[in-house]
Order: C-alpha cells, then sequence, then structure tokens
C-alpha cells in the first residue's frame, strides 16, 4: 500500500510540472518556445542585454537589447524605470532550468526608481560634458552676453569674452589693432597702403603748404586766381572737404569773397566742403588733426594788432607740423596791407621764412610750374588782382619746395614767388 500511494504522488508531480512551469519558460525541464538556454538559464535572446542575438553576447553599460541587437543607448546609462520597464522576461526563478540542479539567477536589472544619470540632474537633460555655452562649468551657467564663449580654464570650463587681449572685438571678428590693416589703431580704420605696424597705418601720404600773396579782395569765378586757390583747397581727396579756418582778424569782406571763391573752385570740381572757423590762437591746437579736418586755412589778417600773429606763428608751429606731416594741407593767404602781420605768422610757424612782402597789384604773374599739383590748369600769364604781393623769402626751388607763381616770365630767373607750394613728408 505505502509503494502505492508513492507511485500515485510521483505521477501527480509529472502532470502538475508542464502547468507550473509554462509562464516561466520552462516546461518540462526545458525551455519553452521563445526561450533559448544559455549556461542553464531560460532567455529571451531579442531582449536579454547579456545574451543579445546568442547566447554570451552581452551588450555595452547602459544599452539595450532589442530585437536581438544591442542599441537603444539611455542618456546617463539606464532608462531611469523600475524593473518593470527592463526585460520583458520574469525576475527571480522563472528563467532558471527546473530539475538540473542549477542556482536561480537576477535578470541583472536596475533597481526601481534609479534615474541611472551621473549628475543627478532631473529628467536626464543635463550631463557631462560641461564644455557648452549651455552648460559651461555646470548645469546651471549659460555663456552669454559679453562672455559669450565656454573654454577650458582652471581644469574645467568657464564663460570667456570672444576677443582675449590684445585681440579686441570688431563686428563679429577679433583682430588685433596693431597690425590689422583693415583695422589699424581702431575698428575699420583701413591703412591704404595694406600696412599697419604699431596701430598706425605706414606709408602715410605727404603733406603740404600752400602759402599766396593774395587777399581775394578782388576775383571772379573763372580767373586764374579762383583755380589757384581751388587747386590747393581740394588737394586732398576728400568730400566733403572738411576745413578749419582761421578768421579773428580777417574783414569780413574778405573772408565773404575768399568763401565764395572757394565755393566757385568747389562747383567747378563737383566737390563740397564745411568750414568750421575758429577765432582765437589757442582753438587751433585744440582742434587742428586729420582725424577731424583735412585742410587749415589762414585768412589774409590785415587787422591783427603788432606781435600778435608772430606769437600765433610760435604757438602754432609745432601742431602745424604734425598736421601737414600726417597729410594734412595748410593754404595761408597773405595780402601785403595792414601792419604786415602775415610774414611773421609765416615764418614763425616754419612754414615759409619770409621778411618783406612787395604789392604786384595789376602786374603780369607767371605761371612757372605748370605740372605742379597747384599749378595745373592756371592760365598764364594773368593780371594780379588787388592786393596781389611777392615774397621776399630765404627758400629757394628744390625738391620739395616750388615757386609756382612769380613775377617772371617762363625763361630767365625764377624771379620772387607769389604762390609757394612746399611738401611736407611724412
Amino acid at each position: 500500500m505505502k509503494g502505492l500511494r508513492l507511485l500515485l504522488l510521483a505521477l501527480a508531480a509529472a502532470l502538475l510540472l508542464p502547468l507550473a512551469c509554462t509562464e516561466t519558460g520552462v516546461v518540462g525541464g526545458r525551455c519553452r518556445e521563445g526561450f533559448t538556454t544559455c549556461s542553464a538559464h531560460c532567455v529571451d535572446l531579442s531582449t536579454d542585454p547579456d545574451n543579445c542575438g546568442a547566447c554570451g553576447k552581452a551588450c555595452p553599460a547602459g544599452v539595450k537589447c532589442v530585437s536581438g541587437s544591442c542599441g537603444g543607448a539611455v542618456e546617463g546609462g539606464l532608462d531611469g524605470g523600475s524593473d518593470a520597464d527592463a526585460a520583458p522576461t520574469d525576475s527571480g526563478d522563472a528563467n532558471v532550468m527546473q530539475g538540473d540542479g542549477a542556482e536561480p539567477h537576477d535578470g541583472g536589472d536596475a533597481e526601481a526608481g534609479d534615474s541611472g544619470n551621473p549628475d543627478g540632474s532631473e529628467g536626464g537633460i543635463c550631463s557631462p560634458p560641461y564644455n557648452e555655452p549651455g552648460k559651461c562649468g555646470d548645469c546651471n551657467t549659460k555663456c552669454t552676453g559679453a562672455a559669450p564663449i565656454c573654454s577650458p580654464a582652471d581644469g574645467g570650463y568657464a564663460c570667456v569674452p570672444l576677443c582675449t587681449a590684445p585681440l579686441v572685438k570688431c563686428g563679429n571678428q577679433c583682430v588685433d589693432l596693431n597690425s590689422d590693416s583693415k583695422h589699424c589703431g581702431s575698428c575699420n580704420k583701413v591703412c591704404p597702403t595694406g600696412l599697419c605696424q604699431g596701430g598706425k597705418c605706414v606709408g602715410a601720404k605727404a603733406g603740404h603748404i600752400v602759402a599766396a600773396c593774395m587777399s581775394y579782395q578782388q576775383n571772379f569765378q573763372t580767373s586764374s586766381q579762383t583755380v589757384l586757390l581751388g587747386n590747393a583747397v581740394f588737394l586732398p581727396f576728400a568730400n566733403p572737404m572738411r576745413i578749419l579756418a582761421y578768421d579773428q582778424y580777417v574783414q569780413s569782406s574778405v573772408r565773404q569773397r575768399v568763401d565764395q571763391t572757394i565755393g566757385w573752385a568747389a562747383a567747378a570740381r563737383g566737390r563740397t566742403y564745411n568750414i568750421t572757423s575758429v577765432s582765437t590762437v589757442a582753438a587751433v591746437p585744440q582742434k587742428l588733426n586729420v582725424l577731424d579736418y583735412d585742410v587749415f586755412l589762414v585768412y589774409d589778417q590785415p587787422n591783427a594788432p603788432a606781435g600778435a600773429l608772430a606769437s600765433a606763428g610760435t604757438a602754432w608751429a609745432t601742431t602745424l607740423d604734425s598736421f601737414a606731416r600726417a597729410g594734412g594741407v595748410i593754404v595761408v593767404l597773405s595780402g601785403g596791407d595792414g601792419v604786415g602781420e602775415m610774414p611773421d605768422l609765416l615764418t614763425n610757424s616754419n612754414l615759409v621764412p619770409v621778411s618783406a612782402e612787395t604789392d604786384v597789384t595789376n602786374s603780369q604773374l607767371y605761371n612757372r610750374a605748370p605740372t605742379d599739383a597747384i599749378g595745373v590748369n592756371v592760365l598764364t600769364p594773368f593780371i594780379g588782382t588787388r592786393k596781389s604781393c611777392t615774397f621776399t623769402t630765404s627758400v629757394t626751388p628744390d625738391a620739395t619746395t616750388t615757386f609756382v607763381i612769380t613775377d617772371q616770365g617762363p625763361t630767365g630767373p625764377v624771379g620772387s614767388p607769389v604762390v609757394v607750394h612746399r611738401t611736407a613728408l611724412p
């Protein structure tokens, strides 16, 4: 009887075993359909990250097994879900073959609630490396404004300006103002020669000094005198021409006639100009520079007190020399009347040494330098208008000094100059 009972129990166990294991992947000691035996375990090769597509083929850490291939990388290494979201096989003893004596095997899924994000940021939005403007050095630092660049600093990253010294920002680029020929000394200052050294354009143009013994008290639109003044004032290429004019002791009628002559000359050349007046000696050194003005004009000053213009010339000497050598043009008009202060101004300012002036009104005057920039298109001879004069000077024509208009004809001695053109080399 006892033997019969044991036989019945064994028979019942055999009948119940398939029913109990059908849901675990084990059927009668074998893996059910869809599962494969790997190291004595039943695994789903389509989803098991340790046996992905084949036994023993493990996916890298943080990478899912999808349809038998490693893929579906999860940011931060894991998918941030619970065990229920891992491989669809049951945990615990479900994947253990029954009846072969193997120990239970854990599926190796992440613990429930573990986000798997190394930096601990919510939802895995921010993660290393922190080397971008939107997360520079950490998740909360964004590079904007004056420091838009994320750059390595002190073993990490920090927001820095677009340009670092000696470079400065010009538009959307970093440039060196000391050597960039398109940004020489300041943004957008272009050197015509293409050479910039020490923040200054190399190869500066020569400046010019024009001394004319003509007051322009009398003149007309198409006269040689009009052409002469136009050649001098419009020698630079600027448009509009920027003129700084000293008028402290000028007669209003003379100034009006000079300004009218400049207007005629501008119209004939299709040029425009602006005249800014200064009426004190001290104002000239304060305002005169090639960045703001192209021409410095001195009207004839017959009403100047004795000694006033000699002092002015002394006070201006350095400024005028610097202006001319930087490419500026200086035009001084003199009528040879009044107290005779204009020769002192010319001498003390080191423009042209003049000891005396001689009236040549109504005398024939000659263009001795028709190829000079000041003498171009000036008809010869022509009659000297009211208060024309010649200079008595110690200079003689040379490589930098030209007697453009004199009181002598085209042959023989040059004579005494009425218009002197001097070149100021940089």
